[in-house]
This record gives structure tokens, C-alpha cells and sequence, in this order.
């Protein structure tokens, strides 16, 4: 007995004592190669797929076009959150953008006094000389109940805000109102968000009651009207036109068999028209979900589109079709054509509504389709710009139903930076067109069931190792 006692002290006390020292030496190394990384501040490495943890090229080139001095509080966050790694990425493209952590603002009177914070506030403020802007928690997340998502847009909001301090006017928007089209307060209020994001003022538009076109404005918007312009809404939009004006016109088929002449004459200024039909595809590569309606158009190549021809395209429900005149009529109206987005070869175009048949009936044509063009006008010296688009729907605030779940149109595919990008390149904004990265996060809630397995999982697993750790060391020992 006294024998093994003492070869446990010699040996097993000794290497014991080994082990010790070369765990500590290891902790000493950890903790030495971390404090090595936080002083020389490298920049992360991010190998989440849609780069979740690192600035977007869109944010990174908003950040270098600052040329004022922009501070950043994070106030109340406590120090090393995840918003302070975000905002520190800024601050490494441009020497004018720099923040402060306040983890007290008992230690900032003056903010707290300016900003009416109290001691519980979390709230991220940027300053540039003449502006401010406020964010809270709360901004930096939204929710989607389709499909109960929440979707993380703090990059986007602290982006925007930068652009908001920095941009000398915001481009200015008016959606044309009084001839039943989709409102931009009722039936696209997801489309108003993500405008007013990318940082542009909306507005509608009734021509009876201001008489003229505001000259603040930069884009004019017609949603889908279903009722004529009155004689003197056109002349006032005619004028609009002869001085420059841009108009981006979305327009959902409505087989009511009604005309809008007045609405025709002004499409026809620029040579074209939508016709009400439905274009349905063949081509199950240029369809989604098996619908024929459901349809992928081809894009060509713009500023707005050239990443997204390249990336998934986009999505568009029920849409019609753009005939356009031919080129020598075009010529002697002064306009030039740009075709963006069409269909396959094969698609067909229906107008009778009431079949519902996804193949050809002998009614049908069929071919390829103009779905989005851009017409542009030289009067005198100076060019008016008509985009045209034979569908709306895909920006509206109404859910499609998909097996189980629900989700809207905008979302699909990159029918929200499409229409973005689209806006973006008529206001002038090339410095917001991109593609935004995905940042949602799906909540998920266990089942009951569910969750005792989880617990098990958790709680046994690891014991079952430890109790198996041991015998395999006990085994071990008896065998020397």
C-alpha cells in the first residue's frame, strides 16, 4: 500500500503538475494572440453567405462620399455589442465619419439634455453641423408576419442616416392620385418604407387641387389608374413632359374593357401603350412555382439591373404587355428606346380573362413580349424620360399564398431592388443601386415535444460524455 501511494506521488503528481503548466501556457498564449487582435483592430472576417456581419459594397462607397464631419453616439449599449463593431467598420472607410460609446449618459449632460435621454435609453445619434439623426433599438428591426421573420436593417439604417446628414436635397417623389390607382398610404406602404430608407421625400399628387406639377418634383409616379386624366390633368402633364419630366409608370392588366384615351394620348407622346391582356409562359425555365403567370422576364443590362441579370432576376405576377411603334414613327417623335425586360420566345398573350387554361387557346399570340421599356424624348434641349412597366402588383402590400406560408410579391426574387434601382437611376441616384443583402432571421418557437428533446439533448449528451470520459481513463490507468 505504501509502495502505491508513493508511486502516485512521484508520477501521477508530477505529470499532473506537467499537464497544469502546459495548460496555463496555452491560456497565456490565448489570452496574449487576443489582446495582439483587439490592438491592432484587424478587420473581420465575415463567411456568413449574404455577408451579414460585414458593410455592403453600397455602404462601404456611401461612407468613403462623405466629405463633412459625422459623429456617432452609441449611448446606453454597453461596451463590445455588436452595434459597436458595426459602427467601427465606418469609421475605417472615411476619417470624417467617428463615434463614442456613452455607457452613462450622466457623463454627457449635454447630449442627455439636448436629446431628452434618460438613464434606460439605447439609442444610436449621428451628427453632422446643421442635422441630426435619431435611432432606436427598435428601428434597427423589422417583422414580418407572413412568415414570422425578423429582419435585422441596421446596416441599412445607419447607411441611410449617413446619407441622410450628407445629402444636400432629397429627391423628392410625387404618386398621381384621383383616378382610383393603388395608393402609395394604403396599398404600398412596404414600397413607401424602403423609398423613404434610400432616403427620398413621397408625396401624392391631385392635380385638381394644386393645378400644376410641383416644381420640387423629381420622378412622377402612375400606379395602375383605373379612371381617365380629365383634358386638363393631361395638358398639365404634357407641359410636365415638354420641360424634362421623368415619369415611371407601373400598370397592372384590368379586362374591364374600359378606355382611358386621355391616358393613351399621354403614353403616346412617347410612342408606345399598354394593352390589357395577361402574358402567360411556357417555358418552365422562365416561370416560377409551375405558374405560368408567375413569370422571370429577361433583363438587359442598365445601371439598375446589371447585378441583378446576373443574380436570381425577378418575379412578376399578371403581367401585361408594351406595344411600342416602330422605329421610323419613333424617330419622328424624337425618342429612343431602351427594351429592359421581356419575355421568352415562347410565352403566350391572352386576352380573353376567362379562360384560365395554361395552354395555348387560339385566341392566344405568341411571342416575345415587352414587359419594361424606357423611352426617352429630346424636345429642344431637353430630354423627358418615360419608364414604362406592365405590372404593379409586384409592388403592393398583398400577400401571396405559398403551401402553408404567406409572403409578398416585392419580396420575391429581387423585385425590391429592382424597383428601387429603377427609382434610383431616374432621380439621379446611382449611389444607391445595389443589391441588398438578405439580413432576415427566422424566429422559431419549439413545440412542447420538441423542446423535451432539446432539454435531453442539452443536459444528457454531455454527462453521457463525462461519465464515458472517465471510464475510458480508469480502463486505461488499470492497464498500466
Amino acid at each position: 500500500m505504501k509502495k502505491l501511494i508513493e508511486n502516485l506521488k512521484k508520477k501521477w503528481l508530477i505529470d499532473t503538475s506537467k499537464t497544469a503548466i502546459l495548460i496555463l501556457i496555452l491560456f497565456a498564449i490565448f489570452i496574449g494572440i487576443n489582446v495582439l487582435v483587439q490592438k491592432l483592430d484587424l478587420q473581420d472576417i465575415d463567411v456568413t453567405k449574404n455577408k451579414l456581419f460585414t458593410l455592403s459594397e453600397a455602404s462601404i462607397n456611401q461612407a468613403k462620399a462623405v466629405n463633412e464631419e459625422i459623429k456617432i453616439y452609441l449611448i446606453g449599449l454597453g461596451e463590445g455589442n455588436s452595434l459597436e463593431d458595426i459602427v467601427k467598420q465606418y469609421t475605417k472607410q472615411n476619417s470624417k465619419i467617428t463615434y463614442e460609446l456613452i455607457e452613462d449618459i450622466q457623463d454627457r449632460v449635454d447630449l442627455k439634455s439636448k436629446y431628452g435621454i434618460t438613464e434606460e435609453t439605447q439609442v444610436i445619434i449621428l451628427e453632422s453641423k446643421s442635422k441630426n439623426k435619431i435611432l432606436t433599438i427598435d428601428d434597427l428591426y423589422t417583422y414580418d408576419y407572413t412568415n414570422y421573420t425578423q429582419i435585422d436593417v441596421t446596416e441599412e439604417k445607419i447607411t441611410n442616416a449617413i446619407v441622410d446628414l450628407s445629402i444636400v436635397e432629397k429627391p423628392k417623389l410625387y404618386f398621381l392620385m384621383g383616378h382610383n390607382e393603388y395608393g402609395i398610404n394604403t396599398d404600398m406602404t412596404m414600397l413607401k418604407a424602403y423609398l423613404e430608407n434610400e432616403v427620398n421625400e413621397i408625396e401624392t399628387l391631385d392635380l385638381l387641387v394644386t393645378g400644376k406639377i410641383p416644381e420640387d418634383i423629381k420622378l412622377l409616379v402612375i400606379a395602375s389608374p383605373q379612371k381617365d386624366l380629365l383634358d386638363t390633368e393631361l395638358e398639365i402633364i404634357t407641359n410636365y413632359i415638354n420641360n424634362g419630366g421623368k415619369i415611371l409608370w407601373l400598370n397592372d392588366p384590368t379586362f374591364t374593357g374600359k378606355s382611358l384615351p386621355n391616358f393613351e394620348k399621354l403614353s403616346g407622346l412617347f410612342g408606345a401603350k399598354f394593352e390589357d391582356g395577361i402574358i402567360l409562359e411556357q417555358d418552365a425555365s422562365k416561370m416560377a412555382l409551375q405558374s405560368p403567370n408567375y413569370i422571370i422576364p429577361n433583363i438587359a443590362s442598365t445601371k439598375a439591373t446589371e447585378d441583378i441579370a446576373t443574380d436570381g432576376g425577378i418575379l412578376l405576377i399578371n403581367a401585361s404587355k408594351i406595344i411600342i411603334e416602330d422605329e421610323e414613327i419613333l424617330n419622328e417623335l424624337n425618342i429612343s428606346k431602351e427594351e429592359i425586360l421581356t419575355t421568352g420566345d415562347t410565352a403566350l398573350f391572352r386576352k380573353d380573362a376567362t379562360n384560365t387554361s395554361t395552354s395555348k387557346i387560339s385566341s392566344d399570340e405568341q411571342g416575345s413580349f415587352t414587359i419594361g421599356v424606357k423611352l426617352t424624348k429630346t424636345i429642344e434641349d431637353k430630354e423627358a424620360i418615360l419608364y414604362m412597366l406592365s405590372n404593379n402588383f409586384f409592388t403592393v402590400d398583398y400577400p401571396i399564398t405559398i403551401g402553408s406560408s404567406q409572403t409578398y410579391p416585392i419580396m420575391f426574387y429581387n423585385n425590391k431592388d429592382y424597383i428601387l434601382n429603377t427609382i434610383a437611376e431616374l432621380t439621379n441616384r446611382e449611389d444607391t443601386i445595389s443589391i441588398r443583402k438578405d439580413t432576415g432571421i427566422i424566429t422559431y418557437t419549439a413545440t412542447e415535444a420538441q423542446d423535451r428533446i432539446i432539454k435531453v439533448v442539452i443536459s444528457v449528451f454531455p454527462a453521457l460524455i463525462i461519465i464515458v470520459g472517465i471510464a475510458i481513463w480508469i480502463i486505461r490507468r488499470r492497464k498500466k
